[in-house]
């Protein structure tokens, strides 16, 4: 595990604020493994929570209008299919309705999942509703991913921390639903103060559930090393966590389940991290699906300044840098970060081994460089590339700084082609 120093201090006790709607709302249209296909036209009048477009099959998800608005385009930003929403600042709401959580059955919430479009908060983005797709397996144990272990980021913290009553209640809908046995909460040792507000919060619900204080490092949050640490089992790479009985999600996924049940609102906003190093006003803040970043940093009062900025969307080691003010914020967003820019100077791989020594998945990342390089696809799959979580440990660590990542990145677009 690694310690990285960052800015956390500075956010985790700041309210969570909104911030005013965008004019422009870019609608990203990339899901998990496809492209979603849109179901409104050009010059079409939507209302806010309408269905946009949506894709089918295994990975299916579905994009919800985050405002009500006009349809004027279909776009590529960065390489990205978009859909341009234009604002009309009326707040025209399709109707919506709760769910009513007694009696729901596993299919029944697996299709509340989808028809709200419930991805992952967490970086990934993997439709939520196939989580739960576990036949005829026995979940025990259910466990809300509060870690939050990348540097800066501090959304999950206050979600817990402002908003403990909704994030119980979903997840006892989700253990009536599944016939689980407990509910965990994970949460690191630096974030132990709100320990005390779930439990709390907890039992003036009349719903037990369980605290577990992980210890400081990255990458704690990652799926296999969280079941680790709280259940102390070691769960083989490319296995699912439902055969040994675990489920893990979230806490920002969570918070999206809650409104999909209770109030029947789509998944069009999350809370977000602004920090980081060149950042001006930090703060965690509840912004829209599809809000350019330009918009972001406008209202908290931030600018716009590549030549001596560097602006990542997500966190600081599994976020990605970004070369255009109008890239929206996604589902998978946990924070915009402003970093003073530096120089890095590229070296050779001086075969140190340290990208191996910090690796979760023990994994050979200088491999990857390698075997990318010369696109030796079948290589790349003999040293696992596949398993590779994408955390960034073995990049933070290289003292030659190695493009690891970059390779990582293009090495696993050659293996699923």
């Amino acid at each position: 595990m690694l310690l990285i120093p960052s800015l956390k201090g500075k956010t985790k006790y700041s309210d969570i604020s909104t911030i005013a709607d965008s004019k422009d709302f870019y609608m990203p249209l990339d899901a998990y493994r496809n492209v979603m296909t849109p179901v409104v036209s050009i010059g079409e009048r939507v209302k806010k929570y309408q269905l946009l477009a949506q894709s089918e099959g295994t990975f299916a998800s579905k994009l919800h209008a985050p405002v009500s608005g006009t349809v004027t385009a279909f776009f590529q930003l960065n390489g990205k299919q978009m859909i341009h929403l234009q604002n009309d600042f009326l707040n025209l709401e399709t109707l919506t309705f709760p769910v009513e959580p007694t009696g729901l059955t596993k299919e029944e919430f697996m299709d509340v999942l989808l028809d709200n479009g419930i991805q992952g908060a967490g970086g990934s983005q993997f439709p939520t509703q196939l989580k739960y797709n576990i036949q005829d397996r026995q979940i025990r144990t259910v466990i809300f991913n509060g870690a939050e272990c990348e540097p800066y980021l501090t959304s999950d913290f206050v979600l817990m921390r402002e908003k403990a009553d909704e994030l119980i209640k979903a997840a006892q809908v989700i253990r009536t639903v599944l016939n689980a046995q407990k509910i965990v909460f994970a949460v690191e040792r630096h974030n132990i103060a709100v320990r005390k507000i779930l439990l709390k919060n907890a039992s003036n619900l009349g719903v037990e559930i369980e605290v577990k204080i992980l210890s400081d490092g990255y990458p704690q949050g990652g799926e296999l090393q969280l079941i680790k640490s709280v259940t102390g089992l070691e769960i083989r790479k490319g296995s699912f966590p439902a055969d040994h009985g675990i489920l893990v999600n979230n806490i920002g996924t969570l918070w999206a389940i809650y409104k999909a049940l209770f109030e029947g609102r789509p998944n069009i906003e999350r809370i977000i991290t602004v920090s980081g190093n060149g950042c001006q006003h930090l703060g965690n803040y509840r912004i829209k699906i599809g809000t350019p970043i330009i918009h972001i940093l406008r209202e908290t009062n931030n600018n716009w300044n590549p030549d001596l900025q560097t602006i990542v969307l997500g966190g600081a080691m599994m976020g990605k840098s970004v070369e255009s003010p109008l890239v929206p914020v996604h589902k998978g967003s946990g924070g915009l970060l402003i970093m003073r820019k530096t120089k890095i100077e590229k070296n050779n791989c001086i075969k140190c081994g340290l990208c191996v020594d910090v690796c979760p998945q023990h994994l050979m990342p200088l491999e990857f460089v390698r075997h990318n390089l010369s696109s030796d696809v079948p290589e790349l799959k003999k040293f696992s590339l596949q398993d590779c979580i994408e955390c960034g440990a073995c990049a933070y660590v290289c003292p030659s700084d190695v493009p690891l990542m970059e390779n990582i990145f293009d090495g696993k677009k050659k293996l699923f082609q």
